[in-house]
């Protein structure tokens, strides 16, 4: 018995300390249970944020060069790392300073964090013991603000990321999500902007920079805070046992750019050397003629052959506070000149020839806004002059001519639309001033059209991003008629008389060109071609403000020449092609049509036509070419009587018309001017040399030769009449 109860003592002693075992066992047991069931389990409760997929907003040129960033929606330049290992010289910079257990740990760092936690207990620390995967879900979720529940909810997320991700991929999402400062997301955007390089590339100190900007990049910016941006630098390679001795060595690039063509990401069709040569060029050309109140120009390269845009200068000099930051290529300005090659183009379709001859003499044509009275940019009158030489000296009245009398307003308004230019403006606002510069275009516009007579009439389409996309390419204008326009506008002979030779537009091999200066000197402009490129150059100033006499030949040829001599270092230049169905005619150049066995030779040509010739010219007994009474004024003045005669019965080729004061006009005294301004000049379509005036109720007079009358308040009929034709006009006008 006694025996018994011994072991039934022992028993219970030992059921007592089971059960204490055991509860020591539950009460250890359930706090671990309880925090492995929050390491693995609470993380299922939540929704891991998707890691975000590598954007790239680099430009680059069209052989991979980095030209600069277009800012994508939140304005961060952004750039993924590519594919394969991860740069080990960035891996190991970021990790040293950010999370060295990175690779131990499964997204929160407990010892950290207890470390952390203590320390904030204690009033000694600040560290928020954040992991590369915690900072990760935190830029990866919508911002919030700094709390216990937000670092708990960043914990989990980073728990659940770990399970879902391996760390390469997480390294990888935080490399191209993390801000490095100055709008760059991702280290590789950092690496191209700070230091020209792609990640792979950087060295040890380099990659200790980027990331030393992780964790205020603002305030360690070393393009503003260089000490501090070296000190932290300095701090990660000695954690890292490196040496410090490296300089900063940090710069822009990829800033190739105007902030006006880094609009869309992606691989440019530019060349990143042309570009680079254009823009320096025009800076420096600009620069040399401030003097003459010039701020700013443009410049654009196209390859005729391709349509794609090679270099593009919005404004030589884009931090100038004088529009720098504007874009010369889109902005519309006055044509002046340059829209002359496409008014004769519109003749030789309408049956002119470049042998075409027309007159250069004074001239007032009445228009929707008053009356028109075009002077050539040289106050020189050439009298009758050949369209080859009207287009290629660039004489206003002749142009003016060849709009009217052959095709006409409505025509060539259809044709620039034709031609890719945007009519700016109600159509009857323009009248014949169309063909001297009133309406406006831009540079972008003017190039294309240029292209189209290189390219023989197929308006290209314009490229400016790779791969280049197909596209129509519809014939605006008939492939003979570009030649001829081009053989004009490359014949430095016929330019020579308004121009003179070995000037800005003279060059090594035959290139097409025409300059253009706007009213009061606002604008000059030079555009050309080869078959190969077409250049376009404006100069000018964006206020509107005129410049100093500075002209296309003096003002945009200057850049424009230099800019073709860079594109003949690349390539041998050519022309375009002669197409079939022109034909090589012999006219003498004071009639433009067949010559007479008695021409003299300084008056024979060769013209290519869309058509042979087949009559002569009308000459006097002899042998002179007879004119219109048109020229007669220009012949008493200067014209050469050895080879010109005025037939006295021929027409002007004008309608008979007063234009000054016109028919129904209403003319107001002004006590202001002298006489009241009672003295108005006379002037009509009828030949100033011949005509006649007579009024019943005012005075008429005449002093040299000009006509004068003078006015009194009421209704008065005016008449002028030509004593040679007979022809005659009349106006009926009110004096107030």
């Amino acid at each position: 018995m006694a025996n018994f109860f011994v072991f039934r003592r022992a028993d219970i002693r030992y059921t007592e300390g089971m059960r204490l075992r055991t509860k020591l066992m539950l009460l250890i047991a359930f706090p671990l249970l309880m925090a492995v069931g929050g390491y693995w389990g609470a993380p299922l409760l939540v929704e891991p944020p998707e890691l975000p997929e590598a954007r790239d907003t680099r430009i680059t040129d069209r052989n991979g060069r980095l030209l600069g960033f277009a800012l994508n929606e939140q304005g961060y330049r952004k750039q993924g790392l590519p594919p394969g290992p991860l740069p080990q010289n960035l891996v190991a910079a970021v990790t040293a300073a950010e999370d060295k257990r990175f690779f131990s740990h499964g997204g929160v760092d407990v010892p950290a964090l207890a470390r952390a936690c203590l320390g904030h207990l204690r009033g000694t620390s600040r560290s928020g013991a954040s992991t590369i995967t915690m900072q990760l879900a935190k830029l990866l979720n919508p911002p919030t603000e700094r709390s216990l529940s937000a670092k708990m909810r960043e914990s989990l997320c980073a728990r659940r990321l770990e399970m879902r991700h391996s760390k390469e991929e997480l390294l990888r999402a935080y490399l191209n999500t993390a801000d490095f400062g100055n709008c760059c997301q991702g280290a590789e955007a950092a690496a191209g902007f700070y230091f020209g390089k792609t990640c792979a590339e950087l060295t040890l100190p380099e990659a200790a920079l980027l990331a030393g900007l992780l964790q205020s990049p603002t305030r360690r910016n070393p393009l503003r805070h260089p000490q501090a941006a070296l000190e932290r630098r300095n701090a990660i390679l000695k954690k890292m046992g490196a040496d410090t001795a490296a300089p900063l060595g940090v710069a822009v690039h990829g800033n190739a750019l105007p902030p006006v063509l880094c609009r869309e990401a992606g691989q440019l069709t530019l060349d990143a050397e042309l570009q680079a040569d254009c823009s320096r060029i025009a800076a420096e050309e600009i620069e040399r003629l401030q003097d003459r109140r010039i701020t700013q120009a443009a410049a654009l390269v196209l390859d005729n052959r391709t349509g794609e845009v090679l270099a593009a200068v919005p404004t030589a000099l884009p931090s100038s506070p004088y529009g720098g930051s504007l874009n010369g290529l889109a902005t519309p300005r006055s044509a002046g000149s340059t829209l002359k090659p496409f008014v004769y183009a519109q003749a030789f379709a309408n049956g002119a020839t470049p042998a075409t001859m027309l007159p250069d003499v004074p001239t007032l044509y009445r228009s929707s806004d008053g009356i028109q009275a075009p002077r050539n940019y040289n106050e020189h009158y050439m009298g009758p002059i050949s369209i080859r030489t009207a287009l290629a000296c660039s004489q206003n009245v002749p142009a003016m001519e060849a709009l009217a009398n052959y095709g006409g307003i409505p025509a060539f308004l259809e044709l620039m639309r034709r031609l890719g230019f945007e009519v700016r403006g109600a159509e009857d606002s323009f009248g014949l001033g169309l063909a001297i510069g009133n309406a406006h275009v831009t540079l972008t516009e003017l190039a294309r059209a240029y292209s189209a007579l290189a390219r023989g009439g197929t308006l290209p389409n314009l490229a400016t991003h790779l791969p280049l996309r197909e596209g129509e390419t519809p014939r605006v204008l008939d492939e003979r008629i570009c030649y001829q326009t081009a053989d004009i506008m490359a014949d430095e002979g016929a330019r020579a008389p308004a121009f003179g030779l070995g000037h800005n537009l003279s060059f090594p091999f035959r290139c097409a060109c025409k300059t253009g200066t706007s009213s009061n000197f606002r604008d000059n402009w030079c555009v050309g071609f080869t078959a190969e490129y077409t250049v376009a150059v404006w100069v000018g100033n964006f206020d509107n403000s005129s410049m100093r006499k500075v002209s296309g030949i003096s003002g945009a040829g200057p850049i424009f020449r230099r800019i073709f001599l860079r594109l003949a270092e690349r390539e041998k230049l050519s022309f375009p092609p002669r197409p079939a169905g022109l034909y090589e005619t012999e006219v003498d150049t004071r009639t433009g049509l067949l010559p007479r066995a008695d021409t003299p030779e300084a008056f024979r040509r060769r013209e290519l036509l869309l058509a042979p010739l087949t009559r002569q010219g009308e000459y006097d007994a002899e042998g002179r070419a007879l004119l219109s009474s048109r020229y007669a004024e220009w012949m008493q003045q200067q014209g050469d009587r050895r080879y010109f005669a005025v037939a006295e019965d021929s027409p002007t080729g004008r309608a008979p018309a007063i234009l000054i004061p016109g028919n129904g006009t209403t003319v107001t005294l002004d006590p202001r001017l002298p006489e009241n301004g009672s003295l108005l000049e006379l002037r009509s379509t009828l030949p100033a040399a011949t005509v006649r005036w007579h009024c019943n109720t005012l005075p008429i007079f005449r002093r040299g030769n000009a006509w004068y009358a003078r006015l009194s308040p009421g209704r008065h009929t005016l008449h002028a009449t030509d004593s040679n034709s007979g022809a005659s006009a009349t106006s009926s006008f009110r004096v107030r």
